[in-house]
């Protein structure tokens, strides 16, 4: 029909094809370990410790999401409150901390340290294997996400019903099959540890980038009112989070029962939460659990290097409006991971993480005031706000990190225990920055 622009038919079960690819694109490594490591510490107690695991982990991650379908998938609506060049400094060095300066490689490396070298017999310092290894993963990287708008459905369809097919099978065994008992806890601080664990996935900072993701998918399946793709979004996250619920609650049950065999190794430092995982399963599948658990952590680890990838190369794309294509965003991306996962983590580590220790509270408490964004509308507010949560994580960092013992008072701050010494600073100075006469928020761009 000439003169008419065919559009993308729209499917009534679209948002679960969405939720599926929302998940594998949060679920990599350290989802997978930090549950049972979890639920063998807090015992008895692994339901609560993996509920506030849950809830600061995927609950944060949602908010994220829900805070760009408010922004209209634009970082930019998230961030501009704190002024024009913060926001680009935020989300810029944030996305490179967790896309290819930190999270994109890493996500090959434990590929093959936890699935292809236990599986294929490899010494895991096997430089040769590591190299033609690394091509590989991030050659299907990059014929993955090359074109964008083919993400959501691959990783939706094709990938993530294989990691959750594997994940069920592990979980169904371990929970109807344990080879270990609950027993009491190893620590007395059971709500801080499931705190303090899902923090540190980093997944609600990666909600931000891909929410753009997400929501440009849903876009391109015809959903171009606003009503209509938040709607779909909404409902994708919602998949999400029940997933995510399962998941986490059958790992954490996993580490209180059959990983409780390795108890005395994990309180002694001699296991760590990499091997507890390899441990349990080949106890629980035998000799079938190397396969299983490669075939999981390569699809865990995949599915996210490629939401990583496809988010950074959107972002990036969006910020240089356009003369820096997608495509070859994407290509440069996994040339870089590549190298830097030949290279070694210990050196990205010593860079990335204080970068991103600081960053993370800051990009938490503007995509919280997101929701604030019609009701306080006194740009000083989010200014203040977010200079006092830099300060105190650049005086938290440096106190741990560079200059020890140097600013110890900074953890007399409250909530210092679980790792949120910022958040009172934060609202003071918000409230006080509110009645502060100053300028209003620049208005949000529409989509």
């Amino acid at each position: 029909m000439e003169g008419k622009t065919l559009q993308p038919q729209k499917k009534r079960f679209d948002f679960v094809v969405v939720g599926l690819a929302l998940f594998a694109m949060f679920f990599g490594a350290g989802n997978l370990i930090f549950p049972p490591d979890l639920g063998l510490k807090t015992g008895t107690d692994w339901f609560l410790g993996f509920v506030t695991y849950f809830i600061v982990d995927a609950g944060l991650a949602v908010v994220g999401v829900l805070a760009m379908i408010k922004a209209d998938g634009k970082t930019e609506n998230v961030t501009n409150v704190a002024g024009k060049f913060v926001s680009v400094v935020v989300c810029t060095a944030s996305i490179l901390a967790i896309g290819p300066g930190l999270a994109i490689p890493r996500n090959g490396a434990v590929t093959y340290s936890l699935g292809i070298a236990p599986l294929f017999g490899f010494a895991p310092d096997d430089k040769m294997a590591l190299a033609v290894f690394s091509v590989v993963f991030f050659g299907i990287v990059l014929l993955l996400t090359i074109r964008p708008s083919k993400v959501v459905d691959i990783v939706g369809k094709v990938l993530t019903p294989a990691l959750v097919g594997a994940l069920v099978l592990l979980i169904f065994i371990g929970v109807f099959a344990p080879k270990g008992e609950v027993m009491e806890p190893v620590t007395q601080t059971v709500v801080k540890d499931g705190i303090v664990n899902g923090y540190q996935t980093l997944d609600a900072i990666a909600s931000l980038f891909f929410g753009i993701v997400i929501i440009n998918a849903v876009k391109s399946k015809g959903y171009s009112s606003n009503r209509e793709s938040s709607s779909t979004v909404l409902k994708a996250s919602v998949i999400t989070g029940v997933i995510l619920f399962v998941v986490y609650g059958g790992l954490a049950f996993l580490g209180a029962t059959t990983g409780t065999l390795w108890r005395d190794g994990v309180v002694g430092g001699k296991v760590d939460q990499a091997t507890l995982l390899i441990n349990i399963t080949n106890k629980l599948l035998g000799g079938a659990g190397v396969t299983v658990l490669a075939i999981i952590v390569a699809l865990a680890c995949l599915t996210t290097a490629i939401g990583l990838t496809t988010a950074t190369a959107e972002y990036f794309e969006n910020l240089t409006n356009g003369k820096l294509s997608y495509k070859t965003l994407v290509i440069v991306i996994s040339v870089v991971s590549a190298v830097l996962c030949n290279m070694g983590l210990a050196q990205i580590l010593t860079v990335s993480v204080p970068v991103l220790l600081i960053l993370y509270p800051v990009v938490l408490l503007l995509m919280c005031a997101t929701f604030l964004h019609g009701v306080v509308k006194n740009s000083n507010a989010y200014k203040l706000s977010c200079a006092v949560t830099f300060i105190v994580s650049l005086l938290t960092v440096a106190n741990d990190m560079l200059l020890t013992g140097k600013f110890n008072w900074i953890h007399k701050l409250p909530l210092d225990s679980f790792g949120i010494n910022w958040v009172v600073p934060a609202v003071v100075a918000f409230v006080v920055g509110a009645v502060i006469p100053g300028k209003e928020i620049p208005k949000r761009e529409e989509a």
